[in-house]
């Protein structure tokens, strides 16, 4: 999922121009005749200056990452997602004791904060300036304007990797599908290969599947599908990859230390799923499944998946031998 407290233009493949920001950044400067002007990003881990305009030295340096407790006129325009302007620092009491205005000489700042699409705040755009200042309303709206142009490339990249994560997930079970499966799971496979660990592929078929849908509805079946996908969420770790193939067969890639606690994962893995859909009124549903290893070999997926595929039968033919004689 595309997380927004992330640091940004970190593979996102171009799909910002940082030359345009730049353009942003010096126009304002030069508009307001300011001799600093930034984008600053804000995430939980602290402030990172993503853009600056910055003329006579080092005046107003910051360093690569700011620490977010810090005491910084950004601080307080995220913290408030409001418009700050101080037009002479030094004079007033309430930030004459900064570190900022005390150990870099800044008398002026002016920030708003730059949100993403969904209302979370990204940054601020900033300008600062060692001398009082006194800026009109209408400056006020050209930097309003100007914000909105940096707004609408974050709207781009969110949108774009909303649509990119809709592509890779299964719209029913809301995990990744054939495609994305596929992909991240060779990823893992020549991982492995070079980190040397093992890597475990199940493949989960859901008995009776086809009786269910018949019997009871596609509602029950799509229940019977949602409600595996969110057991196997629950019971693997977020570095595990898990997906669809289609109907009711998912699979399950994940790096596996101790073989041994296998059977266990599987048990746990069937007995909630069963448990599970007995709460909602559907009984008697189970699963069959099958696993193969790679052995920090290097493989194709594909290989994996087949082998996979072939234990998961073995399974699916025993248990319908068993149903048969009553077992």
């Amino acid at each position: 999922m595309f997380e927004t407290d992330k640091w940004a233009f970190t593979g996102l493949d171009g799909q910002i121009s940082l030359d345009k920001w730049q353009k942003i950044i010096d126009l304002i400067a030069e508009l307001f005749s300011a001799p600093s002007g930034y984008i600053v990003q804000a995430t939980s881990i602290g402030y990172r200056v993503v853009i600056r305009k910055n003329e006579g030295g080092s005046t107003f340096e910051t360093n690569p990452t700011i620490p977010p407790e810090s005491d910084m006129f950004c601080r307080h325009v995220v913290e408030s997602d409001n418009l700050l302007y101080v037009n002479d620092a030094a004079s007033t009491e309430m930030w004459n004791a900064m570190p900022e205005v005390v150990e870099n000489g800044v008398n002026s700042y002016l920030g708003l904060p730059i949100h993403w699409p969904q209302g979370d705040v990204f940054g601020t755009l900033c300008l600062k300036d060692n001398k009082e200042t006194n800026y009109t309303n209408e400056y006020f709206e050209l930097i309003n304007q100007l914000r909105d142009l940096i707004e609408d490339d974050l709207a781009l990249v969110y949108n774009f990797e909303k649509m990119r994560e809709i592509a890779m997930l299964d719209p029913l079970t809301n995990i990744y599908n054939r495609r994305a499966l596929s992909l991240l799971a060779q990823q893992k496979l020549n991982l492995s290969h070079r980190l040397g660990f093992d890597v475990c592929c199940l493949f989960i078929d859901i008995n009776d599947f086809k009786k269910l849908n018949d019997n009871s509805g596609h509602g029950a079946g799509d229940k019977a599908l949602i409600t595996l996908a969110t057991t196997l969420k629950k019971h693997l770790r977020d570095a595990d990859i898990m997906g669809r193939l289609g109907g009711d067969e998912f699979v399950a890639v994940m790096q596996i230390n101790d073989k041994s606690k296998l059977d266990h994962i599987i048990n746990t893995i069937s007995i909630e799923f069963a448990n599970a859909l007995a709460l909602e009124g559907i009984c008697e549903l189970s699963l069959s499944v099958g696993y193969s290893f790679s052995e920090q070999k290097k493989q194709p997926f594909e290989t994996l998946l087949n082998d996979a595929d072939q234990s998961m039968y073995k399974n699916k033919q025993k248990y319908k031998l068993n149903k048969k004689i009553g077992y």
